[in-house]
């Protein structure tokens, strides 16, 4: 099953922090370090031979790689690649409602999903959950453009990839969790009208 969002280029409500990349936020907002309030990690490979001999055509929970979240948000879930419940110690597992990001390669920042289902996930994918907070605002946010550039600006090795201690390092404008909430209902409300279009 495949499940689609239109994706819109996001521009935050911007209101003034000295030095912020964002411009004028709330005074109730702080600005922060995306690592002190985001659980963020990596998935586990497998390679073609495992994928045959253990992981298809099994029962268990699916297996996302990177070609399996696409460039609108949606996940392919169905990929016929899952993890047994005698596998599951070996691989960790992203919840639903966490949000996904590609980490290198030319889809690097660019493959970003809000997940419908606990999933087991590729190495070259990125579980980021808030510790307290709206996960769906986060799924926003990292679209924003600010956060696209400072996340390129990270960028290192001949692959292109950006590791977990850069990406924890981009600042990110927290809002009070009541607040975070409103703009997360406001944005669905924005993507329920571009959808009927």
């Amino acid at each position: 099953m495949v499940i689609k969002q239109q994706k819109v280029k996001m521009t935050f409500c911007c209101f003034c922090v000295n030095g912020s990349p964002y411009g004028k936020i709330p005074k109730s907002w702080r600005m922060t370090s995306l690592g002190s309030i985001v659980n963020i990690y990596t998935g586990n490979s497998i390679n073609a031979t495992e994928k045959k001999a253990h992981f298809s055509g099994v029962t268990g929970i699916n297996y996302i790689a990177t070609k399996d979240v696409k460039f609108d948000g949606s996940i392919d879930y169905d990929n016929g690649i899952k993890i047994p419940k005698n596998y599951l110690s070996k691989f960790k597992i992203s919840r639903a409602n966490s949000v996904l990001l590609c980490l290198e390669g030319g889809s690097a920042g660019r493959k970003i999903g809000l997940l419908e289902q606990d999933v087991c996930f590729g190495n070259k994918l990125c579980n980021l959950s808030f510790y307290v907070g709206e996960n769906q605002l986060l799924y926003y946010f990292l679209q924003n453009p600010q956060f696209l550039s400072d996340f390129q600006d990270s960028k290192s090795g001949i692959i292109g990839g950006v590791s977990i201690k850069n990406l924890g390092n981009i600042t990110i404008p927290l809002s009070p969790q009541k607040e975070q909430e409103r703009i997360s209902y406001k944005v669905d409300l924005l993507f329920q009208k571009v959808n009927q279009l």
